[in-house]
């Protein structure tokens, strides 16, 4: 049983990289250098004319942590030393990849005038909209260290697992990337129902709640949530943590499923997304 089905598994793996989808890819990682100063200029030019630039970012979470951490922290009865720091990264990393959701709605249709005049790789420009995000994150991510100081937040060896749990994270973030990314170009209406969704996540995902709040009966249906594992991977090292195996697991099956996914619908659609716009 098991033999035929890794055939049949490998078998749809060879074909989809022999497919022009694929060739796509590797030509859109190829030219990093291209998106790399794109998602720099996009930043650059949104805040050209401000005194503090992309840090108005910085400040408006830094304001944001401060307002919520002593207020949710009295609501649930927890201590701030250990609620803040779980609040301060639950929204740090969610703006990662809320943001990365919503602006993959718009990735071809804000780029028509590039697609309809020239080519250019449609991954490469996934790829823009997420380094255009990862440098927020890193922008963002400067005010944990003041969480650390003020609250006297040791760090340890398991601050390393925060690797690769940001590379399995990254896999699942572009590959859900693409696929909005095409479906809200060939349906236009459906850049209200991303926003919609990204929002409901948030309130169903561990950001500002913690897991153990819940009842036993309720625990297990929010570790299946895949928002939960990403956000637990990214947050546990820097926590001091190392993530739960389950996290791993689930994250895991979504990268390898959802890539696979992914690319079959890229390699369907890739060739009629100009004519969409």
């Amino acid at each position: 049983i098991i033999a035929p089905f890794l055939f049949s598994i490998t078998r749809r793996y060879s074909l989809i990289m022999n497919t022009s989808a694929w060739a796509d890819i590797r030509q859109g990682i190829a030219g990093f250098r291209l998106w790399q100063s794109l998602a720099r200029q996009d930043i650059r030019l949104k805040y050209r004319r401000s005194t503090l630039g992309p840090f108005w970012i910085t400040l408006s979470m830094a304001v944001t942590v401060s307002a919520m951490g002593p207020l949710y922290g009295a609501l649930f009865s927890i201590d701030l030393s250990k609620f803040v720091p779980h609040l301060a990264l639950g929204l740090i990393f969610w703006a990662f990849i809320a943001g990365s959701l919503n602006e993959y709605a718009e990735t071809f249709t804000a780029n028509e005038h590039i697609l309809k005049q020239s080519y250019m790789p449609l991954s490469a420009l996934v790829l823009r909209v997420f380094y255009r995000q990862l440098l927020i994150l890193l922008h963002n991510l400067l005010i944990y260290p003041v969480v650390m100081l003020l609250l006297g937040i040791p760090v340890n060896a398991n601050f390393f697992w925060l690797l690769p749990a940001f590379l399995l994270v990254a896999v699942n973030i572009l590959w859900l990337g693409l696929l909005i990314a095409i479906f809200c170009t060939r349906f236009r209406d459906m850049l209200p129902v991303i926003q919609s969704i990204v929002t409901l996540l948030f309130f169903v995902t561990p950001i500002i709640w913690q897991l153990q709040q819940l009842p036993s009966a309720r625990l297990h249906i929010a570790q299946i949530n895949p928002f939960t594992s990403l956000i637990t991977l990214l947050r546990d090292p820097v926590l001091g943590h190392r993530p739960d195996a389950l996290y791993w697991q689930v994250a895991a099956f979504f990268a390898v499923a959802g890539s696979l996914f992914a690319l079959w619908v890229f390699n369907l659609t890739r060739r009629k997304i100009t004519y969409w716009l």
